[in-house]
């Protein structure tokens, strides 16, 4: 910066009062500025995928042309859009950084503001936690470097629990650029500068970008250095409550030892990979970024065995809709381990993905299965613009800290992962319609918030499943609906959700089923129903084991809340799901059988009374459809393994006594807001270790079950319904909850399954699994 220049902008800086003395001033002007170097120049055609260094708060609201981030939403209630900054986090050093982007307004008659959101999360959170700050400021927000639509320089709150669309400007008067036209390109130029110890000072400089002539700056004086860690975002925002401008982004550069990079943050184009292994056949599916699929319509698959040196081609798929590409060979050699990437192939010397196709142990070890299901990345939602206790006994949740950024579930698929899963297990709803974000299923953008909601649980996994065989089910949350009453799609016309079927666009069903279940094992019949929604129920041979997966709602009876609750009767898998396992049972003879499905085959639940608890949603109902899935499974000799109703339990479910069924295990949510219990108000007969919370129970539709294991909420439901306020069972503290994973050991030599029950910051290598596990059943 020239020295004219300098004292022209210190005049300018003086006379607003950003300052109390000039010794603020000059300590926070270096003559040797920070050198920068651009995230990404690269010209990309229109699509919506911003490029491995962005991240998009959210996917329908941005997108990209040439090197500019244009922010695309409209309409109030859409404040603070963001762009993440995957690769450059604010470190905790006590040096100089820089962060540079040209601006412009791309709605010049509508007022806001836009620019550097600095130190989200203050270290707590990890990159791709921070990377989900929007709309609403709160506890370790961070600090807005801002310029607005009138062409005010300024630094806005945005870490005010108690004041969330606020944005208050924290310097007591913004400089104005007299020379700003409205649409004008801006170049914004951030100096984060250490001045002692435990400060920094924050200047952004303002400049005509055509011309480079510096229009002006803002300093904030002394900011504690505690406030300037964590992540980096782009923000694009109209004015609190109101519609308003829009803002686009381009030539975006960063530089200096306070800025840590770090490319394995970087996302895309693909997302991830998911593989399943039945003798021969090898299914795999590819998930992309939303990218411009005029342009780049097909990967390629490719892979090689141990001691290989060159790739094998397996062949193309097309990217479908959903951004997901499938392959299927059908001459697998699964004895073998292999090594597969994803390439481009108009550019087959680039790897955009690459994992581990693992061979099939079959019997030669004890085989070890993760189970999943139930997870939100965040406590509450995003878009709220208030926390509030549901119960006294909850914490308050600060908006940007663990206790609210879930994602990336870090604890939680560490101390899974500790176990060496042989094969994962997603059980059902991946993820739920309001969270992060409020509902998008009725929208024109339906499938892209879909895609935002699904890509968070991709993330948070990826570097788990591409290296291990994953099964995925689809449960209602993931068809985004609070419950769901299959009924093979029929009365999928109808209004309500209890009078069955799937209530949103079709093309949408089709396409979560198609991103969950594309490298599922073939189905035993796939025959779609109704609308052409594909069905996935499947059996297949992988470790040793013969495994059924089922869809225990897809062809679900709705509730007839006028039959007597004891004589209710219906489907609950169905005709075509009841033959193929009694097909299954002669499947795969002398091996171990696991049958896999979203949820428990009844209803052991009580309300705060400690009686049984009515719910149609549980799989208690239809009592004579679920009576007869579970005499299938039974004679099968099978264990069953579930997720779905938020409360890890382990209950034979019986048929004509309590425990002549089938044993199911139930792994807990791994997180979830919505909470159950099993609290009998009165001992029950043939309690397990003398635990109040075991027994011989039967359910409101008359189902016989004998619990043996119930993870509870740390809080009763009798205390809970005291002090709740809301219509629901909600919880957002997860130290009032019980939550976690499963793990299912099949030890082939001594002939017996191994069940447990984890807790989900619990170390496994020291710590206790929830009371009644582990549990060992001979085989």
């Amino acid at each position: 910066m020239k020295r004219r220049s300098f004292l022209k902008l210190s005049a300018g800086l003086l006379s607003s009062s950003l300052l109390s003395g000039c010794s603020g001033l000059f300590a926070s002007y270096r003559g040797d500025l920070t050198s920068t170097a651009p995230l990404d120049n690269t010209n990309f055609s229109k699509q919506v995928w911003l490029g491995k260094h962005f991240w998009g708060n959210r996917l329908q609201d941005w997108q990209r042309i040439g090197n500019e981030l244009l922010c695309t939403r409209e309409g109030k209630d859409f404040e603070a859009r963001t762009v993440s900054l995957l690769s450059r986090q604010l470190n905790g050093s006590l040096q100089s950084g820089r962060i540079k982007a040209t601006v412009r307004n791309l709605t010049p008659n509508e007022e806001g503001f836009c620019g550097f959101l600095l130190g989200i999360g203050k270290g707590e959170l990890s990159a791709k936690g921070a990377a989900l700050a929007q709309r609403a400021g709160g506890e370790n927000g961070g600090i807005i470097a801002a310029f607005d639509s009138l062409g005010k320089l300024s630094f806005r709150q945005f870490d005010d629990e108690s004041k969330a669309l606020d944005f208050t400007i924290i310097n007591r008067a913004p400089f104005n650029i007299q020379q700003y036209k409205s649409g004008d390109k801006i170049t914004l130029d951030c100096h984060l500068d250490p001045i002692d110890t435990h400060h920094f000072d924050i200047r952004l400089v303002a400049s005509n970008t055509n011309t480079a002539q510096e229009l002006g700056f803002a300093l904030l004086h002394k900011v504690p250095a505690d406030q300037l860690q964590g992540g980096i975002s782009l923000l694009s925002s109209s004015e609190p409550f109101v519609a308003g401008a829009r803002w686009g982004f381009s030539d975006i550069e960063t530089g200096g030892g306070k800025i840590t990079l770090n490319n394995a943050n970087t996302l895309g184009p693909v997302m991830g990979c998911m593989y399943s292994v039945n003798k021969q056949v090898l299914k795999l599916s590819c998930q992309l970024m939303p990218i411009n699929i005029k342009e780049f319509s097909r990967v390629e698959l490719q892979y090689k065995f141990e001691n290989q040196l060159d790739w094998q081609h397996a062949g193309t798929a097309k990217i479908e809709d959903g951004f997901v590409a499938r392959f299927r060979l059908s001459n697998w050699n699964y004895l073998k381990q292999a090594q597969y990437r994803i390439v481009n192939p108009q550019k087959p010397e680039d790897t955009l993905y690459f994992g581990t196709i693992a061979k099939d142990p079959q019997n030669t070890k004890e085989f070890t299965i993760a189970l999943y299901s139930c997870i939100i990345p965040t406590s509450k939602s995003l878009d709220n613009t208030h926390y509030t206790r549901l119960i006294s006994s909850e914490r308050d949740l600060g908006r940007y800290t663990k206790d609210n950024i879930l994602f990336p579930h870090t604890e939680l698929v560490e101390n899974a992962n500790y176990h060496n899963p042989d094969m994962y297990v997603f059980c059902g709803d991946q993820y739920y319609e309001t969270y992060p974000t409020r509902y998008g299923r009725h929208t024109k953008d339906a499938k892209l918030d879909t895609l935002y909601k699904w890509y968070l649980w991709y993330w948070a996994f990826a570097d788990s499943i591409k290296d291990k065989p994953t099964l995925v089910l689809v449960d209602d949350h993931d068809v985004l609906q609070g419950n769901l009453w299959g009924d093979g799609a029929e009365h999928s016309d109808m209004p309500k959700e209890e009078d069955g079927g799937y209530k949103w666009d079709k093309d949408l069903v089709r396409m979560i089923y198609r991103m969950q279940n594309g490298h599922n094992p073939d189905p035993y019949d796939p025959t779609p129903i109704k609308y052409d929604i594909p069905v996935s129920y499947a059996a297949f041979e992988y470790g040793g084991i013969s495994f059924a997966m089922v869809e225990d709602r897809k062809f679900k009876t709705p509730p007839d809340y006028k039959a007597n609750k004891l004589a209710t009767t219906g489907e609950l898998l169905g005709k075509r799901q009841e033959a193929f396992l009694k097909d299954w049972q002669t499947m795969h003879p002398g091996k171990p059988k696991i049958c896999i499905t979203a949820s428990m085959w009844g209803s052991p639940q009580t309300d705060e009374n400690g009686k049984a608890l009515i719910d149609y949603d549980a799989h208690g109902y239809p009592a004579d459809g679920r009576t007869r899935a579970v005499k299938l499974v039974s004679d099968a000799n099978a264990l069953v393994i579930a997720g779905d109703q938020h409360l890890g339990l382990l209950a034979y479910q019986g048929i004509n006594t309590f425990d002549d069924g089938s044993l199911f295990f139930a792994g807990p949510a791994s997180a979830a807001f919505w909470q159950r219990w099993f609290e009998p108000h009165a001992p029950l007969p043939n309690q397990r270790n003398n635990d109040k919370n075991t027994g011989d129970f039967t359910d409101t539709f008359g189902n016989k079950m004998r619990v043996l294991a119930a993870a509870n909420p740390k809080v009763t439901h009798k205390l809970f319904a005291k002090q709740n306020t809301t219509w629901g069972k909600f919880l957002a503290d997860r130290n009032l909850k019980s939550e976690g994973y499963g793990i299912i050991k099949i030890n082939h030599a001594k002939k017996y399954y191994q069940l447990e029950c984890w807790e989900w910051n619990t170390d496994p290598s020291i710590g206790k699994q929830f009371a009644g596990w582990p549990y060992i059943k001979e085989f």
